[in-house]
C-alpha cells in the first residue's frame, strides 16, 4: 500500500530537520578551526604521550601527545623537537577518527622508533623548555607551535621532576636536516654567532649547503 502523501512530506520533513541539526552541529564543533577544536579538546582523557629514544640519542626526536575525544575522535600533535638547537622544528597536528590517527601517525611512529612514555607534565616540560632554548639563541619556534601547544590544557609542567639538558655538551649544536635549505641555514647560523661568539657553538653542514654560501653567514 502506498504511504499517504502527508506522511511521506512529513516523514521527509523530519529527515531534513535531522539532517540539519547534524549539520549544525558539525559546524559548531568545527567552529574557529583546527586551534579552536585543539582548545576544547585540551580537557580530554591523555590517549598517548610519549618521546622516541632518538631524542636523547641524537637530539631530535618526536615528541607526541594525543587525546580521545567523547565521539570516538583523537586530538593529536607530533612536535619534532631538536633538543641541541632548534627547539620545535616542526608540527603535525589535527582531530581525526581514532582509526585513522592509529594507521597514519601512531602506528607509522612505532614502527619507525623506540617510543619512551613520559607523563603529560613531562612532555610539556620537555618541549617548552626545548623552545626557550631556542629562543635565548634567538631561533624562532615553527610557526604552528603557538597553537600546537594547546594540547597541553592546563597540564602543569612545574609537577614535573625530571631535568632535562639541551645543547651539546654545553653549546649549542646546528645540524641542518635534509629539509633546511640555503636561507635557513644562513639564519640559524647568524643567529648562533651573534649570540655565542665564533667559538660558542657547533654545527655541521651538507657539502652542497657549505658551497652555496651559508658560511658567509659567520664571516
Amino acid at each position: 500500500m502506498a504511504m499517504d502523501p502527508r506522511r511521506r512530506q512529513k516523514k521527509l520533513e523530519r529527515r531534513r530537520a535531522r539532517q540539519k541539526a547534524q549539520r549544525r552541529e558539525l559546524a559548531r564543533r568545527s567552529a574557529g578551526g583546527l586551534p579552536a577544536r585543539l582548545e576544547r579538546a585540551s580537557a580530554a582523557p591523555i590517549l598517548h604521550c610519549s618521546a622516541s629514544e632518538t631524542l636523547w640519542e641524537e637530539g631530535i626526536g618526536e615528541v607526541l601527545v594525543s587525546r580521545q575525544l567523547s565521539g570516538g575522535s583523537v586530538a593529536f600533535v607530533a612536535f619534532l623537537v631538536d633538543m641541541y638547537c632548534l627547539g620545535v622544528k616542526d608540527v603535525i597536528m589535527n582531530v581525526a577518527p581514532r582509526a585513522q590517527y592509529e594507521a597514519n601517525l601512531y602506528q607509522k611512529l612505532k614502527e619507525r622508533y623506540t617510543l619512551i612514555p613520559l607523563k603529560p607534565e613531562c612532555a610539556r616540560k620537555l618541549v617548552e623548555g626545548a623552545v626557550e632554548y631556542a629562543e635565548d639563541l634567538g631561533l624562532a619556534p615553527h610557526p604552528d607551535y603557538g597553537t600546537a601547544r594547546l594540547i597541553f590544557g592546563d597540564v602543569d609542567a612545574a609537577a614535573c621532576q625530571e631535568q632535562y639538558e639541551y645543547g651539546s655538551e654545553g653549546k649549542p649544536f646546528f645540524v641542518a636536516g635534509p629539509h633546511d635549505d640555503a636561507a635557513k641555514c644562513k639564519y640559524v647560523l647568524h643567529s648562533l654567532h651573534q649570540r655565542c661568539g665564533p667559538h660558542g657553538y657547533h654545527f655541521i653542514l651538507p657539502a652542497g649547503l657549505a658551497d652555496e654560501g651559508v658560511l658567509e653567514a659567520i664571516e
